[in-house]
């Protein structure tokens, strides 16, 4: 149960398991593009600022991109650890997007919580230095283990700018709006105490998904119908929808109370997420209600309350006629 401005929602779903790619390519030694580690003080040079010249199994990485991602910058001899306020475990201040961080939090320590983590697990902690003003997304698809990633303020500071768990599957993604040179701490965390192990933290230019929504009008009992095989693939959400074309409906609320929406009558695998806006994280989704192929969500709204509802497919082939009943309870 997810609570959002208001909005109070009750789902009931199994989501599928994170992604095959996870654990593929890893290794410290991996890099492509103009990329620079900064070893001085290193004593080893492989880059992992311990000097032990072995292999990185805790908090070392390989860096794919064409910018300067490198340890943190310490006071003294150069491996961070001696000044306190240096929270990030690298830092990138490239130019060029999209970057390819592959890093590990085994062997590190916890750090930080964000506001939807629910309990302590090591962290890894990215200074991003935006190039242009623009907006970033930041996504950790192919990491090994249940991830949640947050933003704050600054080097180490408080204020949170955002936080996801399982925008996909079992992975994160969050998009950030910033200035010309902003600074940014990003961490990616395990989602509970045992979720730890590679990771990979992949940087991009965000691109705002089109989203032009039809409106359901207030008679309810409505039975929508429509069709997905022409239409763009922008979204998806923690229960599918990554490679499926979509159809976007807004709903508001005519009066306080609990409404219902599903997909029952579909002729595909459908699923179904209720957002705020086009461009931000689904609220809650659902997929294989009572283990049928199509989707319930039940909502909680106020007099006058926006949502949109999102109907997806569940894999790339999940796609053709369907139905979208919305009731009031």
């Amino acid at each position: 149960m997810r609570t959002t401005l208001g909005l109070l929602l009750s789902v009931v779903s199994g989501c599928p398991e994170p992604s095959d790619e996870a654990g593929d390519a890893w290794g410290g030694s991996e890099e492509s593009g103009d990329s620079d580690t900064d070893t001085s003080g290193d004593g080893d040079g492989d880059g992992d600022g311990d000097g032990d010249g072995g292999t990185t199994t805790g908090g070392g990485g390989g860096f794919e991109n064409d910018g300067d991602v490198r340890p943190p910058l310490g006071t003294g001899d150069g491996d961070g650890d001696d000044d306190p306020e240096r929270c990030w475990d690298r830092s990138w201040n490239g130019d060029t997007l999209p970057a390819l961080i592959i890093d590990n939090t085994i062997g590190r320590t916890d750090d930080f919580l964000g506001s939807c983590g629910i309990g302590a697990a090591p962290d890894f902690q990215l200074g991003f230095i935006a190039p242009w003003t623009g907006s970033f997304t930041f996504d950790t698809i192919g990491s090994s283990f249940d991830t949640i990633m947050y933003a704050n303020v600054g080097e180490c500071g408080t204020a949170e700018l955002a936080c996801n768990d399982d925008f996909i599957g079992l992975e994160s993604r969050m998009t950030l709006k910033l200035q010309a040179g902003e600074r940014v701490t990003v961490t990616v965390d395990g989602a509970g105490a045992f979720e730890e192990g590679p990771l990979k933290l992949l940087i991009t230019e965000a691109a705002p998904p089109v989203c032009l929504p039809e409106l359901i009008l207030p008679n309810l009992p409505a039975l929508l119908l429509g069709d997905t095989t022409n239409e763009p693939n922008e979204l998806a959400s923690g229960c599918g929808g990554a490679q499926a074309p979509e159809r976007v409906f807004q709903f508001i609320a005519p009066l306080p109370g609990t409404y219902r929406f599903d997909t029952k009558g579909s002729s595909f695998d459908t699923v179904l997420y209720l957002l705020d806006e086009c461009a931000g994280a689904p609220l809650a989704c659902n997929d294989d209600f009572g283990f049928e192929l199509h989707s319930q969500l039940d909502a909680q709204l106020l007099a006058g309350q926006s949502v949109l509802v999102a109907v997806d497919g569940h894999d790339a082939d999940d796609l053709g006629p369907f139905v979208l009943n919305v009731a009031k309870l």
